[in-house]
């Protein structure tokens, strides 16, 4: 067929060469028209797909507690997010007020050198290593960091960092400006019986001014010395419902905590400040960069929905109002973490994944509660990009792949996925290169900045 166009196109160019000899010969002006031959066996290149294709690489994803980082965890994390087809890397960067990177404001993470507040040996930038290499594919990277945790909790709650590394851990710095009661940092989040509260963190409270300067120094940091193309928030919310009670808190609210019905709401715009001074503070140090947080999946609670057990909300129990950051056009995208926070469990004996509407499941967010999620968040975007997180883990690609298409159908920006290493322990890139990513997409474009 090709070499029939080719011939029939030299058929009309010589006829037509003839032809304009004879009329030259005759004296007269002449236009000559070449016929247009397409060529149906190599057709124009389609335009891409826009959809954000994200993926969360947390810092358990590619490091071990007290072990020196591996360079080369990084070369191996791009390429296979590249081959996959993604266009997003969430990069954790900050986990406990550590860093992932060179900080003259945070000390050494001890999953990075090995030892907490010591320099890496041989010295390495992770987030420059990612940068590069992700780049080089046209992956984009958003620096992700934990907000509020100041350490860890656990085993950890009695053993606060060492206080003689440099830069001096932002636990220290707290304790040092806010002071303690009865031996516990003022500066710390505390619940209703006035203990300073543990759970997987300790948090610093969302009250403090100093904190809060902290976390916009260390944004402007990040943005000014990176080639990043986004920010992504995690953990900027209280550490439950009954927090926090710490003295910073009752001062500036001026009584004390939960003693009547506005403590809630002032809670609630406290978080919601932190995430304005990121916007307006450190997104228009960069053109195009993005604002994003991945926020609890249930914003609140509608009855009608009818979804089993007691689930916790977002607004009610963590004090997190996303639905206020859009509103305000204080975000640029959330992302609704509609995935299960451990290990999956339902899966046959030939580990085919089955919905298990059980609320104790180890999934409560079985296909037709996370299409719910979807649909609220997206129709309260507010013209900003609801990028909803998917499980990883799943031991059936089909359940990914499923979710992906009904971001899709609900008109979603895009999805992002939870996380790495779920991907590369079922060796799911194959799947989505071949399957729901066979077409190449582009991040979408933001168009409400300044």
């Amino acid at each position: 067929m090709k070499r029939a166009a080719i011939l029939l196109s030299a058929f009309f160019i010589l006829t037509l060469a003839l032809q304009t000899g004879e009329n030259v010969a005759a004296g007269e002006e002449t236009a000559v028209y070449l016929p247009l031959i397409l060529d149906s066996t190599n057709p124009p290149n389609p335009e891409p797909m826009t959809e954000f294709r994200g993926v969360w690489v947390s810092r358990f994803d590619w490091t071990s507690y007290g072990q020196p980082a591996n360079p080369a965890k990084i070369d191996e994390i791009v390429q296979n997010v590249a081959s996959a087809g993604f266009n997003v890397i969430f990069f954790q960067v900050r986990g406990i007020a550590d860093a992932y990177y060179q900080s003259s404001l945070e000390p050494w993470a001890d999953r990075v050198s090995g030892v907490y507040g010591q320099t890496p040996d041989p010295l390495w930038d992770p987030l420059a290593t990612m940068i590069e290499k992700a780049h080089a594919t046209g992956i984009q990277v958003h620096a992700y960091i934990n907000v509020y945790p100041v350490w860890n909790g656990g085993s950890f709650c009695d053993t606060p960092p060492d206080d003689s590394v440099a830069p001096t851990p932002l636990y220290h710095q707290l304790l040092n400006e806010h002071g303690s009661t009865d031996d516990k940092p003022n500066g710390l989040q505390w619940t209703t019986s006035d203990d300073v509260y543990c759970g997987a963190y300790m948090r610093g409270t969302p009250a403090s001014s100093f904190l809060n300067n902290h976390l916009i120094a260390v944004g402007k940091d990040l943005v000014t010395r990176y080639d990043i193309d986004g920010l992504h928030l995690d953990h900027i919310r209280y550490g439950g419902s009954s927090t926090s009670c710490d003295p910073v808190s009752e001062a500036l609210y001026g009584t004390d905590c939960f003693s009547d019905d506005d403590y809630a709401q002032w809670q609630r715009d406290r978080v919601s400040s932190t995430v304005r001074r990121f916007y307006e503070e450190v997104v228009p140090l960069k053109e195009g960069l993005w604002l994003s947080a991945a926020v609890w999946p249930i914003h609140e609670l509608d009855p009608a929905w009818n979804f089993p057990g007691s689930p916790q909300q977002g607004n009610l129990t963590y004090y997190q109002d996303s639905k206020a950051w859009l509103a305000n056009e204080h975000i640029d995208s959330i992302s609704p973490m509609i995935y299960p926070g451990s290990s999956y469990n339902d899966c046959d004996d030939e580990g085919n994944y089955e919905e298990n509407p059980d609320p104790t499941s180890s999934d409560y967010w079985i296909r037709a509660r996370w299409q719910t999620l979807v649909d609220d968040f997206q129709g309260d975007r507010n013209g900003r990009f609801i990028i909803p997180g998917i499980g990883a883990g799943y031991c059936s690609f089909a359940e990914i792949e499923a979710r992906i298409q009904m971001a899709r159908d609900a008109g979603t920006a895009g999805h992002s996925l939870f996380s790495y290493s779920g991907l590369l322990a079922n060796d799911y890139f194959d799947d989505l290169a071949n399957g729901p990513y066979v077409e190449t997409a582009v991040v979408p474009t933001i168009t409400w900045h300044p």
